[in-house]
């Protein structure tokens, strides 16, 4: 199984991507896990969203990276404050389920014993518990709350989404370390600042919950350490 985690020396969401799409292309034989940490500010669109070129001058003003991603859902503010995960799976993997949602469950719930080992009280949201959420709402990732994403009460810690291509499956998750500026993210995608308290008051970090600043190498390393595990558990029960 191929591990490693990025961007101590100055990885990029653009980097992100490029070896996301690597690893696709080749065709997975193995699964590979890679944990990203990211050196500057990126707005990282979902695959049903576009690029328009007043989105690309907003971005260039605030120095932010554009780039789209092949999963769904929607738009991620990347940044020294999330840690993200990407990881491929080979075609017919045991954890690619023929129900796309019933493949989040796996993820969602490595993140949740993770984030639990680190004495955070975080759970799945089953798919009973969603709810409903408008466009008001979905235009961000951390807008809304979906299957067997992690939530500290209501307030969203990580997002989840998954692709799938003739060589293998992605899943990528987005996980809160410390605050971050939602206002960047609402200036880049023309909301209104309104948007940005939302985002706020929605969302959770852990830094909000251990009420301390976190040092997002080691979260990383141990974030790789039980994706694997996870992994390679269900190997051993496939």
């Amino acid at each position: 199984m191929s591990v490693t985690c990025a961007g101590t020396g100055g990885a990029s969401s653009a980097d992100e991507q490029a070896w996301i799409a690597r690893a696709l292309a080749g065709g997975a034989g193995s699964p590979q896990v890679r944990v990203w940490i990211y050196a500057r500010p990126a707005v990282v669109l979902g695959a049903s969203q576009r690029t328009r070129p007043d989105m690309e001058q907003r971005a260039a003003a605030c120095d932010v990276e554009l780039c789209t991603r092949p999963t769904g859902g929607g738009a991620v503010l990347a940044g020294p404050w999330l840690l993200g995960v990407s990881v491929v799976l080979p075609a017919g993997h045991v954890l690619v389920c023929p129900a796309i949602v019933e493949s989040f469950r796996w993820f969602g719930e490595a993140h949740q014993g993770w984030l639990r080992s680190l004495g955070l009280d975080c759970r799945c949201i089953r798919p009973g518990d969603v709810g409903e959420h408008g466009p008001e709402r979905r235009w961000a990732c951390f807008g809304a709350l979906s299957h067997w994403e992690v939530a500290a009460g209501r307030r969203k810690i990580v997002g989840l989404s998954q692709a799938r291509k003739a060589g293998g499956t992605l899943f990528s998750s987005g996980i809160l370390i410390a605050p971050p500026p939602w206002s960047v993210l609402c200036d880049v995608m023309g909301m209104d600042v309104r948007h940005a308290a939302m985002l706020e008051a929605s969302t959770i970090s852990c830094a909000q919950l251990l009420r301390r600043a976190v040092d997002p190498g080691p979260l990383a390393a141990s974030l790789g350490r039980a994706l694997c595990s996870s992994l390679e558990g269900a190997g051993m029960r496939a």
